[in-house]
């Protein structure tokens, strides 16, 4: 593209409050692609009435979410100079965008970086508290999302997997975006101080993903030589976690990030990062995103033996092991055994693995942009 071409230019409507730092929305769409793309991110915002510039972003109180496309036209914002709006995650707005595409002639995708409701009822399901108005209504829901889908340019989900298990026979052309790592954020592990293991956990403790295995694992290790930071928004929950796990509460600390790079900063102080997931359909047809974050600093991950991650994995640059908490256990105690060495050997290997497997946000940016130039 010379100089003088025009770049095209997308609008991304974020499901995400304001301030929020994403790792794929600012690394890739927010960063890689602006090499190809003028882009424009939307976040929402719970605190203020008024719609506000933030350099090439924009901020939209919630309660105008559902009118989305009329409220910024309203605000100045010209959809018709925009060939595409991409919707992360929310039917609702994709349903006002898809409304509103012949009125400006965009192009419309719809990113789903997680299946949230399909996430509640398959863990229902599981634990075999799914009622038939449960069951009805998500089964009303994901068919409603489907015709929503049918009626998009293109899907952008996290996995082709994810697609195939929830979301199959749409129609619509997809393209797969999974998690990424940012070249320019990597770095090389540092070694934690004192002798201790450290571990590092990101992410809430709610019930659907089960992080009491893992707690309940560590009370079983015999060593004492471990720490476990919990990296959380949710303090106040992580702390009622853990009243009912006295015997190991001094050894864990519960911390907050308040922006990408202050978490990477907790990561990098940690040895290994734990990204233990129950072992059904809605966690295992996509990489933790947690996971990004630990090779980031290449610490390599602790992860749930299954088909998807040892597509990604080996034994060489990740620690694999089923999800009961015995087990976990057994590997923990591994881990505290290792080297430091063996440790930051297999952090790096996998840091390099994930950068060269099309795990990159720099390398998806432009095979995006070859794909969206084909619709």
């Amino acid at each position: 593209m010379t100089t003088q071409e025009q770049k095209k230019k997308i609008l991304y409507i974020t499901d995400l409050q304001e301030y929020t730092d994403h790792g794929t929305i600012g690394s890739l769409f927010n960063g890689y692609l602006k090499e190809y793309y003028d882009v424009n991110i939307v976040y929402f915002t719970k605190f203020k009435n008024s719609f506000q510039h933030k350099g090439t972003d924009y901020v939209v109180p919630q309660q105008y979410r559902k009118e989305i496309c009329s409220y910024i036209e309203g605000k100045g914002v010209d959809l018709s100079s925009y060939d595409y709006v991409f919707v992360r995650n929310k039917p609702d707005i994709l349903k006002d965008v898809l409304c509103s595409r012949g009125q400006y002639g965009y192009k419309v995708g719809y990113r789903l970086s997680f299946p949230k409701n399909e996430e509640t009822f398959e863990a229902h399901k599981a634990n075999n508290s799914a009622g038939m108005i449960e069951t009805a209504k998500n089964y009303f829901t994901k068919n409603s999302k489907k015709h929503l889908l049918s009626q998009c340019d293109i899907f952008m989900p996290t996995s082709k997997d994810m697609e195939d298990i929830f979301y199959a026979d749409t129609g619509v052309k997809s393209y797969p975006l999974p998690a990424g790592l940012d070249p320019a954020r990597i770095t090389s592990h540092k070694e934690s101080e004192g002798s201790k293991r450290h571990f590092i956990y990101v992410g809430t403790l709610d019930s659907l993903r089960e992080f009491e295995e893992v707690l309940i694992a560590f009370t079983k290790v015999k060593s004492d030589n471990w720490h476990l930071n919990i990296s959380t928004l949710d303090s106040e929950f992580a702390r009622n976690v853990m009243k009912r796990y006295t015997s190991i509460e001094d050894k864990v600390s519960i911390i907050r990030a308040d922006s990408y790079d202050e978490l990477i900063q907790q990561v990098d102080a940690c040895d290994v990062g734990i990204a233990m997931l129950p072992n059904v359909p809605i966690y295992s047809t996509s990489i933790p995103a947690k996971t990004m974050d630990y090779y980031t600093c290449a610490i390599p991950s602790l992860l749930t033996d299954n088909v998807k991650n040892r597509n990604i994995f080996s034994d060489e640059d990740a620690i694999l092991c089923n999800f009961k908490n015995q087990e976990i256990a057994l590997k923990l105690e591994e881990i505290i055994a290792m080297s430091q060495d063996d440790i930051v050997k297999m952090g790096h290997a996998g840091q390099e693995k994930l950068l060269s497997h099309k795990r990159n946000y720099k390398i998806m940016a432009k095979e995006l942009k070859e794909e969206l130039e084909s619709l």
